[in-house]
């Protein structure tokens, strides 16, 4: 299953493809949705993370983007003095005399954010005949105003010239080839959409994120190399208030601008990008201009982002959808085109409950805060991501996008132990089917309506997996124990089968069934629901055959006993998968009976 890097472009999708195709089933030509999690990326000159060690080597040419570089200059010091990027007046003034202080030492260097994170840490300085650390005043700075104080400090890139350098993207020298077989499924179901006479047209939504343009080079690059003809739907909360406004002020597009700091908790991204920000505001001023644009796609894709900056994108200031919204879920039902969805935009799929955040096993036994609307948690961008980056669980009683309704919907569960959150919010609102994603996971869904109950197919893509829950009519008790909740999960080229709250496996042929041991595992640990310990567990009954396995864990003050068994309904598949350089056992399974039990 190891792809090997060929002579050209052409020749590696077409070597994809083969791959794809060997295990691709009627439902993923039918898929209708793809989601694709996290760390589902491209070599590109930004992020060289995926590319390959001769790729690292040789590097991009000079009119390549290496990412956001900063440097501190008297005009960057004057603007942290001129915007108001902070609530916290005395930390303003340390910022300013830190920077003040670090201006002569670095003279006119250019770094990057860790870089400049890296400095402001280890430095000292006087302020008020006070000696103050750097790493104080830092840990002093709430998550949105350090994203202000990059905005205001961040350079802008560009040629001799005076041209903006772009972001470049090299699909020959990925290395992430679940990114690659994600994509090539994705490209290969809008072309089938699109027909044999042209391209497929790909329109990109980037404005669930507070800076709109940043990954716009990125994945119209992405995109162009695997064959699409790319759009960029220039959509988000400032537009959409521009938009508004523009019905009774003729300025309105003038002040896209401002309305990017008060809905995105943005500055300074017309400064940055100019070319991108002209065709936004030249967008705005052209009566249905986004709406033309959607008519032309055969697929949507909505990068990863803010679940509340995607509802803001999308619906109205009064909280009503937009025309934009409704023609795309229009010519969705139609089947005219496919919608996939990245990162933790997946959530914003659910039809309600859309979870925002919430960390750690702990959101089990605390209470959970729960608001009707986007509207109600934030108007401004900055308490969009404020709320977003909270440990405590808040949801939405609403969806965003509402393209799902058979259930809750997270990503990245074994990695982040999400599974508390979504069981969570799952037993708060009686919902009985949860789904989840793991990192370098897609899923294409194909959904067939039926007055019977609709059929829902999921193929599995890339080398993490997908977590079904299903808490059938449980509850969750105040001190965290649970009635008997059913979990299901599915790697590599496994199908699913939903329908009426039956969950049917279909899986990989080159996966085994695990054989039975009487031995039933037992496992102390203080966090069975720790960052990949519920997932090591799970696989760890997986892969031995044991028809049991129970962990010892501790809460607060909470002793409890995480139990899971077998029955005569339940299936386990093991295989070896060779993926992304890395050859590693993967156990799907289906049926296994969770309970969270106090001592």
């Amino acid at each position: 299953m190891n792809i090997r890097h060929t002579k050209s472009l052409a020749s590696l999708l077409l070597g994809m493809a083969a791959l794809l195709n060997a295990g691709q089933s009627i439902a993923q030509e039918q898929a209708n949705l793809f989601l694709f999690g996290q760390e589902l990326e491209v070599c590109s000159s930004d992020m060289d993370r995926y590319c390959s060690p001769a790729k690292k080597q040789t590097g991009f040419d000079e009119s390549a983007k290496l990412g956001p570089i900063f440097q501190v200059t008297d005009e960057a010091i004057t603007r942290l003095s001129d915007f108001n990027w902070t609530e916290q007046p005395e930390l303003r003034a340390q910022v300013i005399a830190m920077l003040q202080s670090l201006k002569p030492q670095i003279e006119a260097s250019q770094l990057s954010e860790r870089e400049f994170v890296r400095l402001i840490r280890r430095s000292t300085f006087t302020h008020q005949d006070k000696t103050i650390k750097g790493r104080d005043v830092w840990s002093g700075l709430f998550e949105f105003e350090r994203n202000n104080l990059f905005d205001l400090l961040e350079q802008k890139q560009a040629t001799r010239a005076g041209k903006r350098l772009k972001t470049q993207v090299d699909l020959m020298a990925t290395n992430n080839e679940s990114a690659l077989l994600a994509y090539q499924a994705f490209y290969e179901r809008a072309d089938q959409v699109a027909g044999k006479k042209r391209k497929p047209r790909v329109a990109l939504l980037t404005g669930v994120s507070r800076d709109p343009y940043q990954k716009v080079d990125y994945y119209t690059g992405l995109f162009e190399q695997l064959g699409f003809e790319v759009i960029w739907l220039p959509l988000d909360g400032a537009m959409q208030t521009a938009l508004s406004v523009k019905e009774y002020d003729a300025e309105a597009c003038s002040k896209l601008a401002q309305f990017q700091i008060q809905k995105l908790g943005s500055f300074r991204r017309n400064i940055l990008y100019p070319d991108l920000f002209k065709l936004q505001e030249a967008a705005c001023r052209k009566d249905e201009s986004i709406l033309d644009s959607i008519k032309r796609a055969d697929a949507i894709y909505i990068a990863d982002g803010s679940n509340l900056l995607a509802s803001h994108a999308l619906n109205k200031p009064t909280g009503e959808a937009s025309p934009e919204l409704l023609k795309i879920k229009e010519m969705l039902g139609n089947k005219q085109l496919i919608i996939a969805v990245e990162g933790q935009s997946i959530n914003s799929l659910a039809s309600r409950n859309t979870i925002l955040s919430g960390e750690g096993a702990q959101v089990m036994i605390e209470p959970s805060n729960v608001y009707l609307s986007a509207n109600e948690v934030c108007n401004l961008g900055v308490d969009c991501i404020s709320t977003e980056a909270e440990r405590e669980l808040n949801y939405l009683s609403e969806g965003v996008l509402g393209l799902f309704p058979y259930g809750l919907i997270d990503t990245q569960l074994s990695s982040l132990a999400r599974q508390t959150r979504l069981l969570k919010v799952a037993y708060d609102t009686q919902t009985q089917m949860s789904f989840g994603l793991d990192r370098k996971t897609a899923l294409a869904i194909s959904i067939e309506e039926s007055d019977k109950g609709d059929s829902v197919t999921f193929d599995v893509i890339g080398s993490g997996g997908f977590w079904i829950f299903d808490i059938q009519d449980g509850k969750l008790s105040s001190n965290m124990a649970t009635g008997e909740y059913i979990s299901h999960y599915f790697t590599h080229q496994d199908k699913v089968v939903y329908r009426n709250a039956s969950v049917a496996p279909d899986f990989a042929p080159w996966k085994i069934a695990t054989r039975l041991n009487s031995t039933n595992p037992t496992v102390t640990s203080s966090q069975p629901f720790g960052r990949y310990n519920y997932f090591k567990f799970s696989q760890m009954l997986c892969n031995t055959g044991a028809s049991s396995a129970i962990a010892i864990g501790q809460l607060q003050e909470i002793n409890y006993t995480l139990q899971l068994v077998k029955s005569a309904s339940s299936a386990a598949r093991q295989g070896v998968i060779l993926l992304d350089g890395d050859k590693e056992s993967r156990c799907s399974f289906s049926g296994v009976t969770n309970q969270i039990l106090i001592n």
